[in-house]
């Protein structure tokens, strides 16, 4: 009898075994998405894994008032978009990359063997400076850094799908941008990704805290 109960006990534990082998090899999708304008600037990042879709952030949302809405509406339409202040925010990010790129390619590359999938990169910028010279000179310093990133991305992952839309507006002023990225990750391989993350993360601020 108490062989009986042990052979049971064991079929269950072979069971739960082999379920919890199978969930963690099952891929969890990662969508982000990123829309910043004259009146927006938002995240969002949702997680699927099997039927489950969960919404990592933002936790909550909230209303505004209308009169907090239409002030914040008319502060942001009647603040000037400057040429300067996106070309050296451009720039900035292009000495982060630099400075992070031999990590991002080794953890890529980690990635595009082992753990990840990108299913979809969708980068959508508009902009414009009402100044023909200046929208020019940031059409090239923008096309720069955005291939620079995606071209590593492309040569050092798994890449199903990339649409790129920039488009530059000579004759008024605006900057709106759009980027939506889907991952699709096998979770068994987490830990491994969350450490290299946070060394890059790490490096990020220490190359932020030379400005």
């Amino acid at each position: 009898m108490k062989g009986t109960t042990a052979m049971i006990w064991w079929i269950i534990l072979g069971v739960l075994a082999a379920l919890i082998l199978i969930l963690l090899f099952v891929p969890i999708r990662l969508d982000i998405n990123y829309i910043k304008d004259e009146m927006t600037n938002e995240v969002t990042v949702s997680v699927r894994y099997m039927w489950l879709k969960l919404q990592l952030y933002p936790k909550k949302k909230w209303k505004k008032s209308a009169v907090q809405e239409d002030n914040s509406k008319a502060e942001k339409l009647n603040k000037k978009l400057y040429f300067d202040e996106h070309k050296n925010r451009i720039d900035g990010y292009m000495r982060v990359f630099r400075e992070i790129k031999a990590d991002t390619v080794k953890i890529l590359r980690y990635l595009a063997e082992h753990a990840m999938v990108f299913e979809l990169i969708d980068v959508n910028i508009d902009f414009g400076f009402e100044n023909a010279m200046h929208t020019g000179i940031f059409t090239g310093v923008l096309n720069g850094f955005v291939y620079s990133v995606l071209s590593v991305i492309h040569n050092c992952s798994r890449l199903k799908k990339m649409e790129i839309m920039i488009q530059p507006e000579f004759y008024k002023v605006c900057f709106t941008s759009k980027l939506r990225c889907i991952l699709r990750l096998k979770n068994v391989h987490i830990i491994i990704i969350v450490f290299n993350v946070l060394k890059i993360l790490k490096k990020i601020r220490k190359t932020e805290g030379r400005k």
